[in-house]
């Protein structure tokens, strides 16, 4: 319906604005608009797009050093990838997870 499709640009938009924050090196405040994003979609039960947003917050979280709490989204980004069939995210997801798990020597 329109109202779906508003709320997914809009997730989208905060996506984007997610994207560019972080290529700017401010993944805090890609946090704030990933987390925005991923509220969205949730509620359009856009289940892709919660696995990539989830996989973003991610790395947001590598990205400030705190390989821990960016395992719990992307062990989360993995299970919905899967369910959604995206093998592509799948291959970066479990790439990603690699280098958080070798960040902390395990």
């Amino acid at each position: 319906d329109d109202l779906g499709g508003k709320l997914r640009m809009r997730a989208e938009f905060f996506t984007d604005l997610g994207m560019v924050s972080s290529a700017l090196g401010q993944p805090r405040r890609a946090i704030e608009y990933y987390e925005q994003s991923l509220e969205i979609r949730k509620e359009t039960q856009d289940r892709r797009g919660e696995g990539q947003t989830l996989g973003n917050l991610g790395s947001c979280y590598a990205d400030l050093g705190e390989p821990r709490r960016a395992i719990e989204y992307y062990e989360q980004s993995l299970e919905i990838l899967k369910e959604t069939q995206d093998r592509r995210g799948e291959g970066q997801t479990l790439g990603n997870l690699g280098s958080c798990y070798a960040d902390l020597g395990e």
